[in-house]
């Protein structure tokens, strides 16, 4: 549903003209907006890095849990992050 430009009336997509104040409404086009995905390389990046993070919690010489999540949340951060700059455009 639009408005009328004159009176602000409300107007339905099929009606050519406003039943307020008989003013012509133009026709809006329909904008298609196409969603960008992140790029491959971003996301084979982000899954490396999370792998080894979580190779890093259960490795030898072992991080803790609280600096595991962290960087878990960080990366995970950034690819949404990424993937929203990505299709702002």
């Amino acid at each position: 549903m639009g408005r009328c430009t004159y009176c602000h009336s409300v107007v339905t997509k099929e009606e050519d003209y406003c039943y307020i104040c008989g003013d012509s409404v133009p026709k809006q086009s329909k904008a298609v907006v196409r969603r960008r995905p992140v790029s491959g390389l971003t996301n084979l990046v982000f899954l490396a890095s999370l792998a080894f993070t979580f190779y890093c919690f259960f490795a030898e010489h072992k991080l803790s849990l609280t600096v595991t999540l962290v960087i878990s949340s960080s990366l995970l951060l950034i690819r949404i992050l990424a993937e929203r700059l990505a299709n702002k455009n």
